[in-house]
Parts: C-alpha cells; sequence; structure tokens
C-alpha cells in the first residue's frame, strides 16, 4: 500500500480550489442548544464539507450523512465528524476538575478509552478534549473543564487523556483522534470573564500555560483547537508567536489547528481584522488551519488569492494537515461507522466510573460525623441537588441520559433503607426561595 504522504499529495493534485476550501471548513450537523451554543446558522451544509460537529447520537444517521457526501461528490472525500466528549459520552463519570482530585491519571486514561469505544459506535471520530487550560481564577465559568490550577497536574491528566482516546495506534479499535484545548492562556481570562483579555508574561506563558500542551503534544495528540483570549494585545486566533512559532517551529507539531466556535469572526469585534475577509487572513496566516461555523475561509479565501493577499500553497499545506488525519484514522477505507460492542469494555465502564467518583472525593472537614453508624437516627438532606438528577450529569454531559442518574436522595435511601430516617426538603430552587420554603428546611434539619 501506498504511504499515507504519497496518498495525500496525489489527491491534493486532484481537488478543485472549491473543494480545498471546503477541507477548511467545519459546520454543525443538528444543533441541541447545549451549554452556551444557542444558535446556528440557517445556510445549508454544502456536499463536500471536511467536518461537521455532530450532535446526534445516532451511528445511522451519521453514516446517511457520509454516504450522501461521498457518492454526491466528484473525490468522495469522507467527513471528519467531531463533538465534545468531556468527561463520558453516554456513561458520565466525574468532570476532570473532580478526576485531578483523585490522583490516578492512569484511572482517567481507562476512562478515556471508554469514552473513544462509546463515541466511536455512535459515529464521531474526533473530540474536542482535552482541555488543558490552566485556570486559577474560581470564577471563570470553565475551571470544570480543566484539571485545576498546576501545569504539571494538566500535563499529567491531559497525557493521560490523549492516550486514552488515541490508544496506541490509529488502527486499533474505538479509536478517536483528541483536540487540545484552548491554545493558549484562555484560563487566565481577565476576573475570570469569558472570551476576555488575558495578561501574560513570557515567563507565565512558558513555565505555566504553555508547559501541559507540550506534553500532549510529545504524548501524540493529532489536534489543537486556538483560543478566543487576547494575549496581551495579540488574539490568540491570529497570533503568529503561538501558533506559528512556538507550535510548528519550535516543537515541530504536524497536526492541525482548528479555531473555536466563531472565534475568527470574533477577530473583527477584536479591534484587529478590519471584516471578515481580513479577519480570515489574519486567523489563517497566523496558523490556524480549520475555520469552525462561520464560514469565512470558504466565502473569502478564493477571492483573497485572486487578489494575491493570500499564498496558494498555503491553503495546500493546510488541507494536507487535514487529509492526513483523515488517513491516519481510516476513514478513506472505512467511511461509515459499524457499531460494535465489546464485551471486557461494557464489563468496566460501572466499575471504572464509580471508582473515579470514590476516589475523587476530597473531605474538607469532619467534626465526627463521618462515617455515618447506626447510632445516626435522622439525616436532613436540603437543597436543589438532593433529588435532581440533570444537573448531576455536570457541564458537557454529550448523551448522557438523567433517567440513568441516581440521586442523592435514592442514594442514601438504598444505602440506609429503614434504619436511618431521611428527611427532605428543597429549601430553595436554584434562583430563588420563600420564607415557607426556608421554614420548612429549618424543621428538616432541627429533627432528631
Amino acid at each position: 500500500m501506498l504511504s499515507i504522504d504519497v496518498r495525500v499529495d496525489d489527491l491534493i493534485k486532484r481537488m478543485t480550489f472549491e473543494e480545498k476550501l471546503l477541507q477548511l471548513s467545519l459546520l454543525i450537523l443538528r444543533d441541541n442548544n447545549v451549554n452556551n451554543i444557542s444558535r446556528n446558522d440557517e445556510r445549508e451544509i454544502p456536499f463536500g464539507i471536511g467536518s461537521l460537529i455532530y450532535f446526534v447520537d445516532d451511528a445511522e444517521e451519521r453514516n446517511r450523512v457520509q454516504r450522501e457526501n461521498i457518492e454526491k461528490t466528484r473525490l468522495g472525500i469522507p467527513i471528519l465528524f467531531g463533538f465534545d466528549v468531556i468527561h463520558g459520552f453516554k456513561n458520565i463519570y466525574p468532570i476532570p476538575l473532580a478526576q485531578s482530585c483523585s490522583w490516578n491519571p492512569d484511572l482517567s486514561r481507562k476512562l478515556s478509552r471508554i469514552a473513544a469505544y462509546e463515541t466511536y459506535n455512535a459515529g464521531i471520530n474526533w473530540t474536542f478534549s482535552p482541555m488543558i487550560d490552566v485556570s486559577r481564577d474560581p470564577r471563570w465559568g470553565r475551571v470544570a473543564e480543566c484539571y485545576g490550577e498546576d501545569p504539571y497536574t494538566n500535563s499529567i491528566f491531559g497525557v493521560a487523556t490523549v492516550k486514552g482516546y488515541q490508544g496506541n495506534d490509529y488502527n486499533e479499535k474505538y479509536t478517536i483522534a483528541s483536540c487540545l484545548k484552548h491554545f493558549v492562556g484562555y484560563g487566565a481570562s481577565e476576573g475570570g470573564r469569558d472570551y476576555r483579555y488575558t495578561e501574560i508574561s513570557s515567563q507565565s506563558l512558558w513555565d505555566t500555560y504553555l508547559l501541559p500542551y507540550k506534553a500532549c503534544i510529545s504524548a501524540g495528540s493529532s489536534t489543537i483547537m486556538s483560543s478566543f483570549n487576547d494575549i496581551s494585545g495579540t488574539p490568540a486566533t491570529c497570533n503568529y508567536y503561538t501558533l506559528t512559532e512556538i507550535l510548528r517551529n519550535r516543537w515541530g507539531f504536524t497536526g492541525f489547528v482548528v479555531s473555536d466556535w466563531d472565534a475568527v469572526e470574533q477577530l473583527v469585534y477584536q479591534g484587529v481584522a478590519k471584516n471578515r475577509a481580513d479577519a480570515g487572513k489574519k486567523a489563517f496566516t497566523a496558523g490556524v488551519d480549520m475555520n469552525m461555523k462561520d464560514m469565512i475561509y470558504y466565502d473569502n479565501f478564493k477571492q483573497l488569492v485572486n487578489d494575491g493577499l493570500l499564498d496558494m500553497s498555503l491553503i495546500d499545506r493546510s488541507v494536507k494537515r487535514i487529509l492526513r488525519l483523515k488517513f491516519q484514522l481510516g476513514l478513506f477505507e472505512h467511511p461509515y461507522t459499524k457499531a460494535e460492542k465489546s464485551t471486557e469494555l461494557e464489563d468496566e465502564i460501572y466499575n471504572l466510573c464509580s471508582q473515579m467518583a470514590e476516589e475523587s472525593y476530597v473531605l474538607l472537614k469532619n467534626d465526627k460525623v463521618l462515617p455515618i453508624s447506626q447510632h445516626v437516627k435522622s439525616i436532613a438532606l436540603i437543597g436543589p441537588m438532593a433529588k435532581d438528577k440533570e444537573n448531576l450529569l455536570g457541564s458537557w454531559s454529550a448523551s448522557g441520559k438523567a433517567d440513568y442518574v441516581e440521586s442523592l436522595y435514592e442514594g442514601l435511601i438504598a444505602e440506609f433503607g429503614n434504619s436511618i430516617e431521611i428527611n427532605y426538603s428543597l429549601g430553595s430552587s436554584f434562583t430563588e426561595t420563600s420564607d415557607d420554603m426556608l421554614n420548612e428546611a429549618k424543621r428538616m434539619a432541627e429533627k432528631k
């Protein structure tokens, strides 16, 4: 068989300009309005699109889209399907921040392997994970996705997660590509406000924020996602120093870089680009190979090349990086997902998820309350999380279902049965309370 590089070179020689631009484009298939994603463009997904964020847990639907794309395009280049699998896909385990509290990176690797198995069977070949942004401000809303405030801890758990997703070889069964995010310094957002300015010295950049990325690149991570933040005056999405000088020239990274959600267009709002075309040129020439969602590359690059403002050789280089991963993942030989059960992994799932939950617990204070003994007659369980199941899944819960969750209330009942009385009170909702609710909670707490 011909080498991947030979196949990539042969394929790109046969591609039209438009086919190349579609490979540089990432759109969304079926927005399900999760987390902060609240809108999706009405524009149709063109045949020949390079990649899709896939919000559907259905391999058959994925295969239908893939088949239609292959059969109705000249070269039949397969789509790369991606999704944010942060802490499990169907079986949800503790968030990365909790995982770091276990001090057990090998367990995180095993859980990521299970997440890859479930993700692969749903038709997804690429996950936007791990998130290894060092964060030291608890006000920042995305701290749940990283492994905490320590660069070394983020490095160790990030590497374990990459190895879990990617295995030892792309040809291994149930292997998916990882994507390190967000490059770089996103966790230093000023005042804990998302999408904000970050003031990062050269010293901090190198000994704090870059360290986990270097470790995960050395471990073989396939792709990287650039971040939203402005790094000391230059937005990460068009930062040549971080995206090319460091990532490519010093570290020798050979995978591709994808922008974050609408981040290329954001360069206009950040004041460094005068319009969409200028934003695309700045992001691309700085080192962002693939454009997520806003289709700026597709809409503007033909004119930029015709005007002599963009070199065609740069486009070919980025397309090659993307095609190379598709070949490595075997998508050209096996473009369709054949969901298969692994008895070994299926048997491991519950035990590993439970083990991580147990090992990630952190006891801050214990005034002779724990362990609960048979001398305890009653327990007051108060608050909106007591019987809630949906929110126990945590953020970025992928295809996890609340129906599979055991609530805190149910867990206590199951543990103690009739031996201890469980006195429940809502106390408040997540946003409001009342005197009646507070008085009821007080009564429950006062019971002996």
